[in-house]
């Protein structure tokens, strides 16, 4: 699972800068969401056009329900926290 986010033109209407502007990106964002299998070559869901400052977190939390209630998943650090995503440790200071 990831996400991105991809530069938009800005909005005409003030509420509407206001939920696509991305402080991360320091402009107006649309954010996307690709899950794939794990050789990387099936693309399984696609998530398209969500407001850019949404968390990828949140924007995964909100469209995992068509997968089955169990299905575990691996992500970057900015899953952290969802408890069926695998997401990468640090190895502490001086260990193998």
């Amino acid at each position: 699972v990831d996400s991105y986010e991809q530069p938009i033109d800005r909005p005409g209407e003030y509420q509407e800068q206001k939920k696509y502007y991305s402080g991360k990106k320091a402009c107006h964002t649309r954010k996307s969401q690709l899950i794939v299998l794990p050789n990387g070559k099936d693309i399984v869901d696609v998530v398209a056009g969500k407001p850019g400052p949404k968390s990828d977190v949140n924007l995964f939390r909100e469209t995992r329900n068509i997968f089955d209630k169990k299905q575990k998943f691996s992500g970057d650090k900015a899953y952290q926290g969802e408890e069926l995503m695998k997401t990468p440790t640090k190895k502490p200071k001086n260990q193998e």
